[in-house]
């Protein structure tokens, strides 16, 4: 009884823990959705390198994420350079 009282808490635990992960991925997600909305000025859902300027971090990477080469970088550009990025970290 003790035994999977145990195993349940710490499923319990897990659980809440990936809860709360999903919840901050979520948030940096719409953040991030709100900052390239900001820095595209014209609207075109594409952020030129002048307007990347407002994302320092978009900038200083912007080749990089740039995967298409068309000189322009689309939030799903952003997101793939990002999750890519998160991947090799955790490798």
């Amino acid at each position: 009884m003790r035994r999977s009282f145990i195993i349940i808490s710490l499923c319990f635990v897990a659980v809440s823990a990936c809860a709360q992960d999903n919840s901050r991925m979520q948030k940096i997600a719409q953040q991030m959705q709100e900052r390239f909305t900001k820095a595209d000025t014209n609207g075109d859902g594409m952020l030129s390198r002048e307007e990347a300027k407002a994302m320092p971090r978009v900038s200083s990477h912007f080749d990089d994420i740039d995967a298409n080469h068309d000189g322009q970088v689309s939030l799903d550009e952003i997101r793939a350079y990002a999750m890519a990025a998160r991947q090799s970290k955790g490798s």
